[in-house]
This record gives C-alpha cells, sequence and structure tokens, in this order.
C-alpha cells in the first residue's frame, strides 16, 4: 500500500540533537575518513588555504601604504621609485594568492574525487555484507538512500570548513589588527554587523536538514509513483487499465506536500533575512559614522579610510565565513550522522565459520522456526522433514504460507530463530554461510534480469568461471535456451533496454537464462522457485525433463503451483499458516483426500474437457 501524501514538519524525534561529545566523534570520524582517502592531497589543501589566508591583511596593509604614498606624491613629498617598489609587493602578492588558489583548488578537486570514491566503496562494502533482512527493513533501505545521497559532498565538506575556520581566524586576527587602530568601537561594531544574517543561515540551515531527513520516505515514494509511469515493463498494464492519471495524481500530491513545506520555510527565512540585513545595515552606518567623525577631525589618513571601507567587507565575510562554518560544520555532520547510521549497522560475515567441503548429502529441518525481527509473529514453527542426495522434495501451499521463508532458510540467507538444520547430520550454523551456500544453486521465482552480456547473465552463478565458454554453452544448453543462438551476437549480445545496444527478452527467455544460471553452478542442492512460471507448456515440459536429469544424483527442491511439476517430486510437503500439515509422495497424499487432494482437484477442473462444462452450463433440451 503507497503511504499517504508528505506530513508537515515535526518537531526532533527524542535523540536528534546528540551531545557535544557524539558531534564531536562524528567529526574525528569524518577528518579520518577524508585523511584515509588521500593525505597528500588532504595536508597540500590545507597548507594552501591557510597561507591563503594571510593575504587579505597583506593586501590591505600594502594598499594603504601605496594610497599613503600617492597622497604624499600629489604634494611632492614622494619619490617614483617608492611607488614602483610598493606596486611591485602589491603585484607579487597578487601572483601569489593566484599560485595558492590554483593549487588549493587541484588539491581539493583530487580530494574530494578520491573521498567520493573511498566512501562509496564502503557504503558499497557495508551493504554487500548486510543480511538479506535489513534490505527487506524500509528503515534500513531509508538509511541507504539517505548514506548514498550525501556521499558526493558532506565528507569533504566537513573537511574544507574546519579548514576554512582556521584560516578565516587567522584573516579575522589579522585583519582586525588593522582595523582596531582606526577606533576602539569600530571593529566590535563590524563584527555585530555581521551575526545577524550568520544566525538566520544557521536556523534555516537546520531546518532544511530535518526536512530533507522526514521527507526520505515520501520521496522515495513519489520517486517509486514517476517510475510506474515510465517503466518500460510496466507501460503494457499501465495503458491497458489507463491509470496514468492516478498514478500522477499521487505524484503529484507528494509535489504539492513538498512544494507547502518549502514555501514555509522560504518565507519565514526571507522575513528574518531582511530583519537581518536591516540591523545589520544600520551598525555598520553607526561605525561609518564614528570613522568620518575622526576623517573630519584629520586623525586618519587616505589610506586608513580605504582600510576602514575594504576592511568592512573583508571582516564581515569573515565573520560571516567563521560562524557559517561552525552552523557548516554541524549541519554536515547531522548529515554524516546518516552515513555512519548505516555503517554502523550490524554485519553479517558470510566467511564466519568453518569451512564446508563436499557435496550435501541430506538436509535435515528439526523443529525449525522463524520471525522476522521486531514483529511478533512466526513465520514458521515446527517444520520437520528430511530429504536425500537423488531425491526430489516439492513445498506446497498458498501464498503467504512460509513457501519462499523456508527456501531461504535452507540457503543461509536467513537463520533459524529456533529449531535446527542439520547438514549431513551436522548442525549447519557450525559452517561459514558461503561455503555452504557454493554447494547450491537456485532459481528465484523473481530471478534477476541482469543488464549485461548473455554469457555472463548465466555464469555470475560462479564468476570464477566468468571465461569458461563451454560450461556456459552447457548450461544453456541443458535450460532449453536456444534462442540465445539468434542474439545479434550470441552469448556476448548485451541483454535488457538499460544500455545502448541492448536487446530486451521476453519474460520466458529471461527465465531460461535464469535456469542456465542455476545449471552453471556445479552444485549439490538444487532449488527451483517456481521454474516454469514464465514458460509455455512445449518449454515447460522441456524443462522439467532436463531437471529429471539433473537432479538423479543430487537433492532437489521444488516450489511450484502447478501439480504437474510438483506431483514428480519423491516427498511433498504442504504448509499452511507456517506449518507442515501433510506430507508424502502423490499418490499417498490423494489417498488421504486432505489438503493437497482439495488443492489438486481444485487445479485439475481448469483442465476438463470444454465440452463437458458447456453441456453441464447448458438446460437440457425437450
Amino acid at each position: 500500500m503507497i503511504s499517504s501524501p508528505p506530513r508537515p514538519l515535526r518537531p526532533p524525534p527524542p535523540g536528534e540533537s546528540a551531545s557535544l561529545g557524539k558531534r564531536s566523534a562524528d567529526l574525528l570520524q569524518t577528518l579520518r575518513l577524508v585523511w584515509a582517502a588521500s593525505p597528500r592531497h588532504s595536508l597540500l589543501y590545507a597548507l594552501t588555504s591557510l597561507l591563503s589566508s594571510g593575504l587579505p591583511a597583506a593586501n590591505l596593509y600594502i594598499g594603504k601604504l601605496l594610497l599613503d604614498e600617492v597622497a604624499r606624491a600629489v604634494q611632492g613629498g614622494a619619490t617614483y621609485s617608492a611607488l614602483l617598489a610598493l606596486l611591485g609587493i602589491q603585484v607579487a602578492l597578487g601572483v601569489l594568492g593566484t599560485l595558492l588558489s590554483t593549487v588549493q583548488n587541484a588539491s581539493q578537486q583530487l580530494l574530494g574525487d578520491s573521498l567520493q570514491h573511498s566512501v562509496t566503496r564502503r557504503i558499497l562494502d557495508k551493504a554487500s555484507g548486510l543480511s538479506v533482512e535489513s534490505f527487506e527493513n524500509a528503515e534500513t533501505y531509508d538509511k541507504l538512500q539517505q548514506a548514498y545521497r550525501e556521499v558526493g559532498t558532506r565528507p569533504l565538506g566537513v573537511a574544507t570548513q574546519l579548514v576554512s575556520l582556521a584560516g578565516a581566524a587567522v584573516t579575522l586576527i589579522s585583519v582586525g589588527a588593522l582595523m582596531a587602530r582606526l577606533g576602539f568601537w569600530v571593529l566590535p561594531l563590524v563584527l555585530l554587523a555581521s551575526l545577524p544574517g550568520v544566525w538566520v543561515s544557521n536556523k534555516f540551515g537546520v531546518e532544511n536538514y530535518r526536512m530533507l531527513r522526514w521527507q526520505t520516505h515520501d520521496a522515495r515514494v513519489q520517486n517509486y509513483l514517476g517510475s510506474l509511469i515510465t517503466s518500460d515493463q510496466l507501460v503494457k498494464e499501465v495503458r491497458l487499465f489507463g491509470f496514468e492519471p492516478y498514478l500522477l495524481r499521487r505524484w503529484r500530491d507528494y509535489y504539492l506536500g513538498f512544494r507547502r513545506q518549502l514555501e514555509d520555510i522560504i518565507r519565514r527565512r526571507s522575513a528574518w533575512g531582511f530583519a537581518a540585513s536591516l540591523a545589520s545595515a544600520l551598525l555598520i552606518g553607526l561605525a561609518s559614522a564614528l570613522i568620518l567623525r575622526r576623517a573630519a577631525n584629520g586623525q586618519i589618513t587616505v589610506g586608513d579610510f580605504s582600510v576602514f571601507v575594504l576592511g568592512i567587507a573583508q571582516v564581515q565575510g569573515t565573520v560571516a565565513g567563521l560562524l557559517n562554518g561552525v552552523s557548516g560544520i554541524y549541519q554536515n555532520l547531522l548529515y554524516m550522522r546518516n552515513l555512519f547510521d548505516f555503517l554502523e549497522l550490524p554485519d553479517r560475515d558470510l566467511g564466519a565459520g568453518e569451512e564446508w567441503r563436499g557435496p550435501i548429502e541430506t538436509i535435515e529441518f528439526r523443529e525449525v522456526g522463524f520471525r522476522y525481527p521486531l514483529t511478533d509473529r512466526d513465520v514458521l514453527r515446527g517444520v520437520n522433514f528430511t530429504v536425500r542426495r537423488g531425491e526430489a522434495l516439492a513445498i506446497v501451499g498458498e501464498n503467504g504460507a512460509g513457501k519462499t521463508t523456508l527456501v531461504k532458510l535452507l540457503t543461509r540467507l536467513f537463520e533459524p530463530t529456533s529449531g535446527q538444520i542439520l547438514l549431513n547430520g551436522q548442525d549447519a550454523t557450525r559452517f561459514s554461510p558461503r561455503s555452504v551456500q557454493r554447494e547450491m544453486s537456485i532459481i528465484f521465482q523473481d530471478f534477476g534480469q541482469y543488464q549485461m552480456s548473455a554469457r555472463e547473465n548465466v555464469a555470475l552463478s560462479e564468476v570464477s568461471r566468468l571465461e569458461d565458454a563451454p560450461g556456459v554453452q552447457g548450461a544453456v544448453d541443458r535450460a532449453g535456451a536456444a534462442f540465445v543462438e539468434t542474439l545479434p551476437e550470441g552469448l556476448e549480445t548485451p541483454l535488457g533496454r538499460l544500455f545502448q545496444g541492448g536487446r530486451q527478452l521476453s519474460g520466458g527467455q529471461w527465465q531460461r537464462l535464469a535456469l542456465a544460471r542455476l545449471y552453471f553452478r556445479d552444485a549439490s542442492v538444487l532449488v527451483f522457485d517456481e521454474p516454469t512460471a514464465a514458460l509455455d507448456a512445449r518449454a515447460e515440459f522441456e524443462t522439467m525433463e532436463a531437471l529429471r536429469a539433473q537432479a538423479r544424483d543430487r537433492i532437489t527442491l521444488l516450489i511450484s503451483h502447478r501439480f504437474s511439476t510438483v506431483r514428480l517430486a519423491d516427498q511433498i510437503i504442504v504448509l499452511e499458516g507456517g506449518k507442515i500439515v501433510e506430507s508424502g509422495s502423490h499418490a499417498a497424499l490423494l489417498a488421504q483426500g486432505g489438503r493437497y487432494a482439495a488443492l489438486y482437484e481444485l487445479q485439475a477442473r481448469g483442465y476438463a474437457p470444454t465440452d463437458e462444462v458447456i453441456s453441464s452450463a447448458q438446460p437440457a433440451r425437450r
């Protein structure tokens, strides 16, 4: 069910305003990320930034001296050589500033690129280590999206703003020392004039963060609604049922909700911003009046007045940069907390445990139960069965009975919350999930359609054999995917429509490639989750014949709603409400006349001769 349009902004949730200690820890962790990404460029950026911070005061002072010398020259008291010397120093400072700026920008860009790669790699490594259950949790997925969205700017923003703080302090001290000579109250008034604008910027910067964070889930829903309209796979159904207006209306409802929140923030920010600008203008006017009074009394030179005029902008900009830097670091650390929250999620080490070696001969479930975290309902309860090498086990049940969860437990994607799973008589938890999974191959009902070459679509099940052309071809043949030979570049043809030159396949063709992927891995356990759902009758028959041949010396598990497939199994278990209610062979279960027999009879009615159906529906003729 799609959630409702965006909710109004709320007060910050408990715990959002972290302690100073927590923010300090996040700051240190962020700086470690930056330094680890590229120590050389981090150091180069910091040094050039600090050196550049001393140039504004030097330029102001040299400009003052030059103006004073020009005033003396007008009165015949200065030499041309003295003017040229000061001009030369001023030009040299300009060249030095340009050089430092060039090196600073280059090092920042290279550091940013290294940092984005480094943090993105950490996110991808973390995502690859999360349990499958984590991906089925909406809160975890929100954290992933928030972390990924901020990866490009936030870590670098914290580092550059921290360096800018140090640079601003150097600039403020040096320029402030020059302006302090003009009068006791001048510098304090200029400093005060900078504060209102900074306060407004900080206040609404935090509100923007909260708005974006609270909108994460709703924005994902809005993007999903947009993707339904633009999806190449869903376009037929959307057009046929004609629910584009509904999707557009829902999409626009979310936009209007976001817009109301944005308008509210902009309206209040504009009002506060105007008030801050007015207060700043009055304070600067007062400082200017004091300077003009001293000028009228002949207490300052022309050069001193230039220091005041140019210094106002310099000090205001520096103070704003200093305080905005503190605010910016705080805000960026709020976003960094999103990244750290994701990186601190518990991992599941798929390599932890003993190494499983050799084929799996038996699988036994003993009183196995499973409950998803943070829920109070058991998906599976007290499940018991044993299947041996050379046998096929079919799992039957209505949707929601727990069939797919059982398969996820079997393949170590999930771990039981109660009971045991034994492999060759040994507790499966002793062994690393990854080593156990190497002995298993599976086709899921929602099998992957990888926008890669046909060869890669098959060989991804065992990437160490990616170049095994004969193995790939053999798997394709066993899966009955002869259509591959008709593709423009055969196995090297790119598939899907995501990239240029890709060839889209039908649902049945994609499923045959998924079957080939299953066959490509030399596994002792084969799991078929609705293996013929997208196939026609002939293709289904061919697939089942291939399945019989492959399953002779392996353990085979079948999940299917088609009893033509299920009846081939040596043992069938019927799941209902997470429990096994019946088990046995096809013939035995029919003889019991229970749940399985009822489902079988219900499906068999669909194959009754048409003339029998028609004759039973028509009244008898007189």
